[in-house]
């Protein structure tokens, strides 16, 4: 099994692209290395082969599920209650 990573170095990963996060919420596992790892206080450790294989199985599971009840974000203003689809994307009649 890999060595456990300080919380530090495993965050430098993330911002390097190296590693990525399953989803933006505290506890969320990391994958890097072709393995899942999850966090215990301020170290990270590797899943072994097959609690890596189950959240792969998840981990596509619940992002379709998240993006279902997650709106898009978007960049402008929300369009009025009872704005047409025309008129929420700026078309005049």
């Amino acid at each position: 099994m890999a060595a456990p990573i300080p919380d530090v170095a495993m965050q430098e990963l993330i911002e390097k692209g190296k590693a990525s996060v399953l989803a933006d919420f505290t506890g969320a596992p990391i994958r890097y290395a072709d393995r899942w790892w999850r966090t215990d206080d301020g170290q990270w450790y590797a899943l072994d082969e097959a609690g890596s294989a189950l959240v792969d199985s998840q981990a596509d599971r619940w992002r379709a599920a998240h993006a279902t009840v997650v709106p898009p974000i978007h960049s402008g203003p929300d369009p009025a209650p009872n704005a047409t689809a025309d008129q929420a994307a700026g078309e005049s009649r």
